[in-house]
């Protein structure tokens, strides 16, 4: 039930991700024709585009949580074997939540709230939902992390008990 969820959030987070995307592109195109043909340039494209793309960028890594393709550096997790990549990992996962909590959800959710009465120079909409980007894409980032460890413990236990139904078959 859990991954299933996991899978519908997921998607939600890539289509809202993905039409972002298409609405920065036919900005970006609309920038470049207004400016060069029309040789009158769009004010507003310019400062939709950038807040798009904090928006992308954060949806991005959440999703990239979800589907366990995030950036990570695996030197010492390739390295070390069993219980002490086991014990790394969990160290990772909690190193991940505590961010999340401590920067996205926490000092995101300050920073939006603080800048709610700052308007954008331009689109004069609330800096304050600019901002709100950072706790939404925390609490997605903590939900994947957890289904992840959640999934990685039940993998290891079915690893442990097939080995352990192995292990009886050939001592039979």
């Amino acid at each position: 039930m859990l991954n299933k969820i996991k899978t519908f959030i997921s998607r939600i987070v890539m289509i809202v991700a993905s039409i972002l995307t298409v609405i920065m592109v036919a900005g970006a195109f609309w920038q470049v024709f207004t400016r060069y043909v029309l040789g009158d340039p769009s004010v507003y494209t310019e400062e939709l585009l950038k807040f798009l793309l904090i928006w992308v960028a954060l949806l991005g890594a959440a999703y990239a949580f979800s589907v366990n393709e995030h950036l990570a550096i695996v030197f010492l997790k390739n390295k070390w074997k069993d219980k002490k990549a086991l014990a790394l990992q969990w160290l990772i996962d909690g190193l991940v939540i505590a961010f999340c909590i401590a920067v996205l959800i926490l000092g995101g959710w300050d920073l939006s709230n603080s800048t709610m009465g700052q308007s954008t120079p331009i689109l004069n909409i609330p800096m304050g939902w600019v901002y709100m980007i950072l706790p939404i894409s925390g609490c997605l980032i903590i939900f994947f992390q957890l289904v992840n460890m959640s999934e990685r413990k039940n993998e290891l236990e079915n690893r442990e008990q097939n080995a352990q139904t192995e292990g009886e078959v050939i001592r039979e």
